[in-house]
Parts: C-alpha cells; structure tokens; sequence
C-alpha cells in the first residue's frame, strides 16, 4: 500500500522568523489580502511590524482585521463583497485557526467562485496560495488541508477540504504566540493534545505519521502546564511546533470521534472547539480503551504517567479547563441532535478504532454532561 505524507509546501519557523515574510511573499506575487482576528495582533505591534516588513518589497497588501472566533459564512460572504474588484496573488491568515481558515475558504471562493456550503463533503480542488502564520498553538490549520466553518441557520459547524488548501508557506514564529491569554493557551494547547492522540489511535495511522503524533503527545503534556501556568517562553516556542506537528498528523490520518461530536457541541451551543474536544478527550480513551494496542496503551501511560482517562482529566483541571458539558451551557441540550450531527461526519466516525454505533454516542454524552 503506497502512503503519502501531505504538509505544506514551505515551512519557516523559529524565534523572529516572520522578518522573513517579505520576501518570501514576493516570490509568491505581488498583491495580498490579509486576514487577522480582533485585535490582539495589533495591539502587540506585531501586525503594524509585518504589514511594514511587507511594503520594503513593494507589495500591495489589503488588511481586513476582526475575523470572529468560530465565524460563519456570513462573513466570507461579507470579506468577499469587500474586495470586490482585487484581483490577489495569495490570501495570508495570521491568527488563530479560525482565521487561518477563513483564509482557506476565502482562497476557495476568490479562485472557485463557489459557496463554501456547496464545498461540504467535497474535494476541494483549487484555490489561490494560502500563506499560514498561527499566533496560537493549537488548531494546526497551519498544516493541514481542512477548513472550518459555521452555517448558522441550521447551527451546522462544518468542514472543507482538499489537498488545495494545504498552505503553499507557512511560518511558525512562537513569538507572536506569547501574549496568548492563559485560557486561550490552555484551549487550543488541548486542541492540539486531541488532535496527536486522536491520529495516534485513527484506523489510517502509519508509523511516518506516528512520529509525528507521538513527539506531539509528549511535548504538549509536558509543556503545555508550564505555557499556560507559568508563562514560560521556551515553553510556549515548544507548543508552537508541538501544535504544528499535531496538524501534520491529523493532515494525513484526519480526526476521529472525538471532533465528530465537539463540532456539533460548538456548532449548536458556541462551545469554544478546544474545550469542547477537552470534555471529550476522557470519555473518549475509555470507550476505546479495549480496543488499542498493547504498544499504544503502553505508550500512553508511560508518557501520561498514569491511566491515560484519570491523566487526562488531571491535565484539564490543572489547566483550569471544565471536564463537563455543563460547566459551559445553561440552555437545555438536544441530545438528539447532538447524536445525529455526530453521526453525520462519517469520515470522523469510520476512522475511530473502535467501531462506533448510535447509542455509543448517546453513552458518551451522557458520560459528559
């Protein structure tokens, strides 16, 4: 059987390596959109630094600021009427992994001139080059060939994929991760720890890729308390490839059950996706408990130090993470809806190890809530 590792085209990484995105964008083209979040990229001077790094290589560059946490199509629809009329060499998304993503599916459009809804559950095919600079650790969109977004009028959080929306250049520069709020840190540090178990145990793991999703267990569980508690840099420079390497693994083995039921938990009741898939994470290890490798479980106890579940659970309290739907969500939960939007993401569900019927997933909810 023939396997292909998938990552991006170029990565540059290391401490100050965004003083580098200049010229590396104008071997790419001349004229760029760029995505950013609300505000903390400017309020760190970081944005304002780049945007000027940029213009020494006289680049024309469009900046639109304010992408949302968790965004729906809404406001791809919104960038797009914005920029009508430009004609782009590549879409940059520096941020977090929902501005990453809005980069992707913005690259899709602008190039396609389709919907992202008409993208659900189709291969992505084409789109302009993607350039990915995370100011988080955690998502992994930086690496990988998915992207995420919300259909609000049927609460539907979706994804888009395709080898085309793998970055053409990413950069990895851990210091515009280190004014990352302690929350923030903690989410998306917890996001990157589902996403290396998650491709550790999938049904398309391969010992290639489990290089990469086994480095990335034992770096975040032993740096992620010191990033977030103590606020070490060398330990945040440390998460920052650690997420990388996490998206590289689920690039090429893609997510299980876990991510099959946090995006619904998010979609449906706006629950933050790294502490929706920390919820899980415990439930998750148990169910499939019977049905990993001697090897693997072996693996995980050694590195968590403990019964991976109980471990787990430790790590998220530590982190001052909830460990119940119900910390979260006041509203009354439509269970069966959370188990039909479960059970829709197939690919999800078909590549978790252990097979996974309909009252599996009520089980696991109800073990959460």
């Amino acid at each position: 059987m023939a396997n292909i590792l998938e990552i991006p085209k170029k990565v540059i990484y290391g401490r100050g390596s965004i003083s580098v995105i200049g010229s590396e964008l104008k071997k790419i083209g001349n004229k760029f959109l760029f995505l950013t979040g609300k505000s903390s990229l400017k309020k760190s001077g970081h944005l304002d630094k780049i945007v000027e790094e940029v213009k020494k290589y006289d680049l024309e560059v469009i900046v639109i600021t304010g992408i949302p946490s968790e965004p729906n199509v809404d406001v791809v629809y919104q960038i797009c009427d914005k920029i009508t009329g430009n004609n782009f060499d590549g879409i940059v998304g520096i941020g977090g992994g929902s501005v990453m993503d809005m980069a992707k599916i913005i690259a899709f459009r602008l190039k396609t001139k389709l919907n992202p809804i008409d993208a659900k559950g189709k291969e992505v095919e084409d789109a302009l080059p993607i350039i990915a600079i995370p100011t988080t650790s955690g998502t992994g969109s930086e690496a990988t060939k998915f992207a995420v977004i919300t259909d609000d009028v049927v609460k539907d959080k979706f994804i888009i994929m395709g080898s085309a929306l793998i970055p053409t250049l990413t950069i990895i520069d851990p210091e515009l991760t280190f004014t990352m709020p302690p929350l923030v840190a903690a989410s998306t540090g917890i996001d990157a720890f589902s996403h290396a178990i998650e491709s550790y145990l999938s049904r398309n793991s391969t010992p290639i890729v489990e290089y990469f999703s086994k480095s990335a267990i034992v770096d975040i569980y032993n740096f992620l308390p010191e990033a977030v508690l103590n606020q070490l840099e060398s330990a945040k420079e440390r998460m920052a490839y650690a997420a990388f390497w996490a998206g590289v693994a689920i690039n090429n083995t893609k997510t299980t059950l876990v991510h099959a039921m946090s995006r619904p938990l998010g979609g449906i009741y706006k629950i933050p996706h790294g502490i929706a898939n920390g919820i899980l994470l415990p439930a998750y290890l148990r169910f499939n408990a019977p049905f990993i490798s001697d090897e693997k479980y072996k693996f995980l106890k050694n590195t968590l130090g403990g019964d991976p579940p109980e471990k787990v659970e430790e790590l998220l309290k530590k982190l001052n993470l909830p460990t119940k739907i119900s910390q979260v969500v006041r509203e009354k939960i439509d269970l069966d809806l959370l188990v039909k939007r479960t059970l829709e993401a197939k690919f999800n569900v078909e590549n978790n190890i252990r097979p996974v019927k309909e009252e599996d997933v009520y089980n696991l909810f109800y073990e959460v809530m």
